[in-house]
C-alpha cells in the first residue's frame, strides 16, 4: 500500500468546482449525461445531508462526509466516475428520511470503499469490487429493477 497523505488532506475540503470536477467527461459525456452531473452538483452543495445522514444511520459524521467527497465530490475527478442517477437519488431519499434497505447498502458501501482508497491506500477498482462483495448495492439494485 502506498502513503496518499496529500490526497487525504484535499478530500472534503475544498471541493473541485464543477467544470474541475467533471474534467474528465468529453464534450459529448457532459451534454448526455447533464442531468445526472446537476444531481450531483446538488448533492455536493448540501449542507445539512452528512449531519442528518450520519444521524439518522448512527454513523460517524466523518465517515458520511469522506463517502460523500468520495462519490459525488472530489473523488469524482480523481477517480474519472461516470455520474451514476441512481447513486443520486439514492443519496437524495437517504437525506430526505426516505432511504431504503439498498439506499443504505450504498451509504455502507460507499463508506467502505472510500476508507479503503482514502485511508488504506488500496487502488479504486479494487477497493470497489471489495466493497461490492460486502455491501453489493448494485446487485441488489439490478434484482429490484428485475422483480418490478
Amino acid at each position: 500500500m502506498f502513503d496518499n497523505s496529500e490526497e487525504k488532506l484535499t478530500q472534503g475540503r475544498g471541493q473541485d468546482s464543477q467544470a474541475e470536477r467533471w474534467k474528465h467527461l468529453d464534450r459529448y459525456e457532459q451534454k448526455c449525461f447533464k442531468a445526472r452531473i446537476k444531481a450531483y452538483d446538488e448533492i455536493v452543495e448540501m449542507i445539512d445531508d452528512i449531519h442528518i445522514i450520519s444521524v439518522r444511520y448512527q454513523l460517524s459524521f466523518e465517515d458520511v462526509k469522506r463517502a460523500k467527497d468520495y462519490a459525488f465530490g472530489s473523488g469524482v475527478s480523481r477517480n474519472r466516475f461516470i455520474p451514476d442517477s441512481d447513486m443520486a437519488a439514492a443519496w437524495k431519499r437517504l437525506t430526505l428520511g426516505q432511504g431504503n434497505n439498498i439506499d443504505e447498502v450504498l451509504l455502507k458501501h460507499e463508506i467502505f470503499e472510500s476508507d479503503l482508497v482514502i485511508n488504506q491506500g488500496m487502488n479504486q477498482p479494487d477497493a470497489h469490487n471489495l466493497a461490492q462483495k460486502i455491501y453489493p448495492w448494485s446487485k441488489l439494485l439490478k434484482e429490484q429493477s428485475e422483480n418490478q
